[in-house]
């Protein structure tokens, strides 16, 4: 009896302990999202590393302006259709057939061309970006390509104020000042860690009306999974868009339920002047990202002096 009594009070405290111990080490979930994406914002302002992989499809639209095409010299063009009255103008690069059209052409002025607008859709479909980024030791690793604009694909290795860049099929890498980067992903203020902030602010802008849509099982544990509609007068502001216009955008964010850290981002973007995107921005590894070195002499085009990461 006093051993039954003896078991029953240890499986009774093994069972409390066991409570105590899964109420220290796990929580229920939230379900205020505002109460999500503002423990997110938080989060995403301290880490040191992160891997990102980034993808995207669709197309953007450039617009420029380009000069209208030139007049024909019309005394060239008569002169070469009264000489052959059977021939075409090939010489002068006007489409006419026969020689009955040169009472109708007569020399004038030829007005110089004025600008007329244009557009050129540049695909991104197949784009892709993966890398490491090391915001305390200023480093980052980075293979990228764009199948539209092949002259954009390459790698590049960012150490000690240098860049060591490649582009594909070369075997060396070519050493050039950090500073001439067009753009530079270890830089807080405009590289991808300033892209995210941004992003995340665009979901916790408070004229927006931001969903929950639930927790969902990711590979590295759970998640919560919110949905924002962003208006484009958000999207101009917090992507300091001066001048330039902004549609739509949906986006998803996966944000890790224990750390509160992003763990992936959807961005579907629609604009009539700009084009329409999807993009995809998976992060991990936080604070986990191996030291990144400049790449071992046999692969740098010229002996160059090697700068130390840290």
């Amino acid at each position: 009896m006093i051993l039954r009594r003896s078991i029953a009070i240890a499986a009774g405290c093994l069972v409390v302990i066991v409570a105590l111990v899964s109420g220290c080490t796990a929580s229920a979930p939230l379900t205020d999202v505002r109460q999500v994406l503002d423990k997110t914002v938080a989060a995403m302002q301290s880490y040191d590393s992160v891997h990102f992989e980034l993808s995207s499809k669709g197309q953007f639209l450039f617009g420029f302006e380009t000069p209208s095409p030139s007049p024909a010299d019309t005394s060239s063009a008569a002169a070469t259709l009264t000489a052959s009255p059977s021939a075409t103008a090939a010489s002068s690069g006007t489409a006419l057939s026969s020689a009955s059209a040169v009472a109708s052409l007569t020399p004038s002025p030829l007005p110089s061309p004025s600008p007329s607008p244009a557009v050129a859709a540049i695909s991104l479909d197949g784009g892709t970006a993966t890398g490491d980024i090391d915001l305390v030791n200023v480093t980052a690793h980075i293979v990228g390509t764009l199948p539209s604009l092949p002259d954009l694909a390459g790698e590049a290795v960012i150490v000690g104020g240098f860049a060591y860049v490649r582009s594909p099929g070369q075997n060396v890498f070519t050493q050039v000042a950090e500073s001439t980067l067009t753009y530079d992903p270890t830089n807080k203020t405009s590289g991808p860690v300033a892209l995210v902030s941004a992003i995340l602010a665009i979901a916790a802008d408070k004229t927006l009306s931001p969903k929950l849509i639930g927790t969902e099982a990711e590979p590295y544990g759970p998640c919560y999974h919110i949905q924002v509609q962003a208006k484009p007068d958000v999207v101009q502001s917090q992507l300091s868009l001066t001048g330039v216009g902004a549609g739509y955008a949906i986006l998803d964010l996966w944000v890790y339920q224990s750390d509160f850290r992003v763990e992936r981002m959807d961005i579907h973007a629609s604009d009539p002047a700009s084009g329409s995107a999807a993009m995809r921005l998976v992060l991990s590894n936080y604070n986990r990202v191996a030291p990144i070195e400049v790449p071992p002499p046999a692969q740098l085009a010229t002996p160059v002096a090697v700068p130390s990461a840290s």
